[in-house]
């Protein structure tokens, strides 16, 4: 997943973000968003709220489906 969201800051770092968080040292934010298993993605748009939560590996295309979904165009 790391090579993913690597990709797409390369790509369309004016866009948006993605951001690795590596939660064991930072349990306090694993508990805050109930995350039990990694990769855990968390979709944020730009006013903070989450809009999609998704657990596994996901393909560079189908997290693009996932914002086109919520109404926020990215590509």
């Amino acid at each position: 997943m790391s090579k993913v969201l690597d990709s797409i800051n390369e790509k369309y770092a004016e866009k948006m973000l993605a951001e690795k968080i590596d939660l064991m040292g930072r349990r306090e934010l694993a508990a805050e968003f109930k995350v039990q298993y990694v990769p855990h993605l968390l979709f944020i748009n730009a006013n903070g709220e989450i809009f999609e939560q998704k657990v596994g590996f996901i393909k560079e295309d189908d997290v693009f489906e996932i914002f086109e979904k919520a109404g926020i165009k990215i590509k």
